[in-house]
């Protein structure tokens, strides 16, 4: 479920809306609280251990006052009762069409005074906050801004076979989680399923949007799969052609030959070749390469070039035979012995 609101206001999930002001301000209380018996003794404690002590309780501060908002909210807290904060924030899955995404806004104080009026019992220490406290509250700038966690780049491998089809893959990812006490955290792992279409190009990204590493007062960062091929024994890509070297004997080259390819979706390709192949021939067979991903019934060509095998010897009937067959008039061969 992620961060759970109704642990954050200690109240169960039957809370009526009294419950929740009642708890909402008995926290805010007990945390005012803590921090004036801090001050009180602030000398004999390291200031920094006291400025620490104040960040914690502030950022708790943000976190009841965004559980205070949802549950307070019924749409909102219906959506959160059924879905989590994952489809509270991140959206409902399985839904094509659905209600804007949940950001809280990251000012606490703007939550506290539109309920409970101008009294701001943290006002003692939050005038003496710098704009470098407030971000690290939570905040960008003065505008109140929010900002997102680094993007998790992740290496998607596919088979020529799977980007010329199209497919659909698996990927499970680890990512970091804040527990429920929203101060700790931990290495979790989730499973993405995405749509390959056919004919993907290398390099291509597919973007889940905020399913990466969370952060305290901060979005959630993307998770990025980056098409990467893998080499494939028979063909070669490039664009959405697809490149091939047939091996055949010389005899072959000069009398033609069928060639068998076998293609990337299970056929059988019997191409016919009837001229002489010399050394920079290439057979081009239309419309046999790889799919345009943005208009799959178009695709590209493929290309075969040959690569000709000599014998390493020849008997003398060979010779015989070949000088006789490519005898011409005026133009005897020599036999060699």
């Amino acid at each position: 479920m992620g961060v759970d609101y109704y642990y954050l206001l200690g109240v169960t999930e039957s809370a009526t809306l009294k419950d929740l002001h009642r708890a909402y301000i008995t926290i805010l209380l007990a945390l005012c609280i803590v921090l004036l018996r801090y001050r009180r003794q602030a000398l004999r404690f390291h200031p920094l251990r006291n400025k620490q002590l104040e960040a914690d309780n502030l950022q708790q501060f943000t976190w009841i006052s965004e559980a205070y908002e949802v549950l307070k909210d019924p749409i909102l807290r219906a959506r959160y009762d059924q879905y989590g904060e994952a489809g509270l924030k991140h959206g409902i899955p399985g839904v094509h069409t659905e209600p804007v995404r949940y950001l809280y806004h990251g000012d606490p104080y703007k939550t506290f005074q539109e309920y409970f009026g101008d009294w701001n019992p943290f006002k003692e220490f939050t005038e003496e906050m710098t704009r470098e406290q407030m971000e690290n509250f939570g905040r960008k700038d003065g505008r109140g801004q929010i900002k997102k966690a680094e993007p998790t780049i992740v290496k998607l491998m596919l088979t020529l076979e799977e980007l010329y089809n199209g497919c659909i893959k698996k990927m499970t990812v680890k990512y970091t989680e804040f527990d429920k006490d929203c101060q700790t955290t931990e290495i979790k792992e989730k499973t993405l399923t995405m749509a390959i279409r056919a004919g993907f190009r290398e390099g291509a990204s597919l973007i889940f949007k905020e399913e990466g590493n969370q952060g305290p007062n901060v979005i959630p960062g993307d998770v990025i799969f980056v098409v990467t091929a893998l080499e494939h024994p028979f063909f070669r890509r490039e664009g959405i052609n697809l490149y091939h070297t047939e091996k055949i004997h010389v005899g072959q080259a000069l009398l033609g030959c069928v060639v068998e390819i076998p293609t990337l979706d299970g056929r059988i390709l019997h191409v016919a070749i009837t001229n002489i192949i010399k050394p920079d021939y290439v057979k081009v067979v239309k419309g046999e390469g790889i799919p345009d991903s943005c208009n799959p019934k178009e695709k590209g060509d493929l290309y075969i070039s040959f690569d000709i095998i000599y014998p390493d010897k020849l008997t003398r009937k060979e010779r015989i035979n070949l000088e006789a067959a490519l005898f011409r008039e005026g133009e005897p061969l020599q036999v060699l012995t």
